[in-house]
């Protein structure tokens, strides 16, 4: 387990960082699309579309390349979150039984809390290195608010996805590839998979072990179900860069459930101790 923990948070910026860069162009090669997907009561929308499209691979490559990845991290979190907020929940609102809608919002409000998962990774391993500052930035609300409800957001993200394979059968029972046995009991397993793995990372006590767990499967998931589907499709594809920012985010998840308790503990004692010095010099 600590081996493919280890592995799949080293790789997890890869994971994140490359498909926004490929959201960021296909802004630009669909902008007609992407600019109708914004409500209208958005005004300025094709401009919007450029904007976000520049966000994305900026963003990216902030996260390559690790200049102020930590902020850029932060600031992609918030940005998909506001898609869920202000684009996909008017959009539920005029179309409420429409699956790509709800799997949308959902999908969305998962990269959103793998985006702060990865900003709280960045944190904590430039912290153990010694190398992060005890500093003010105007960012570091939105960060902490971020960081706290990053494993609520992948978890209860990744459960209603889970349900939806109940709620919406003859939809997602097609995309079970047809070489697998009992499609119909394949798509109930999948999404009952989903709903128990986000719901387990919804508990702290659960959280490490359903965060690996739903990283091996997403990725694995990408490589069998979602690679055969772009290799044959005469044009792109985009949910497996979907499925590789989601298992990015369940490893990173995995990587500081591990370590957060420690850190909490250890930081309890050196209070302890600041304390007890303290009240030491103040008795002499």
């Amino acid at each position: 387990m600590e081996k493919i923990i280890q592995w799949g948070s080293s790789f997890a910026p890869f994971l994140i960082a490359s498909p926004m860069a490929i959201f960021g162009f296909q802004h630009f090669i669909y902008l007609g699309f992407v600019a109708g997907f914004i409500p209208e009561w958005i005004p300025w929308r094709t401009f919007w579309a450029c904007f976000t499209g520049i966000a994305l691979i900026a963003s990216a490559l902030s996260i390559t390349i690790r200049i102020w990845d930590r902020w850029a991290a932060t600031l992609l979190g918030s940005m998909i979150f506001l898609w869920v907020v202000m684009l996909h929940t008017s959009r539920i609102w005029v179309q409420p039984t429409d699956f790509d809608e709800w799997r949308g919002i959902f999908q969305a409000l998962t990269m959103s809390g793998c985006a702060f998962a990865l900003a709280q990774s960045i944190a904590m391993r430039r912290r153990g290195a010694g190398e992060l500052k005890a500093q003010e930035h105007p960012l570091m609300g939105v960060y902490k608010v971020g960081s706290t409800l990053a494993p609520y957001f992948v978890g209860g993200g990744m459960a209603a996805l889970g349900v939806e394979h109940f709620i919406f059968p003859s939809v997602t029972a097609p995309q079970v590839p047809v070489w697998l046995p009992g499609t119909i009991l394949g798509n109930y397993l999948i999404g009952l998979v989903l709903f128990a793995l986000g719901v387990a990372i919804c508990l702290q006590r659960t959280r490490r072990q359903a965060s690996m767990i739903l990283g091996v499967v997403i990725f694995l998931s990408m490589l069998i179900f979602h690679l055969p589907v772009v290799l044959q499709s005469a044009r792109f594809e985009s949910d497996w860069t979907k499925t590789l920012v989601m298992a990015g985010g369940a490893f990173i998840v995995a990587s500081f459930s591990r370590r957060s308790q420690p850190t909490i503990r250890q930081n309890e004692l050196a209070g302890d101790s600041r304390r007890t010095a303290l009240e030491t010099l103040d008795r002499a």
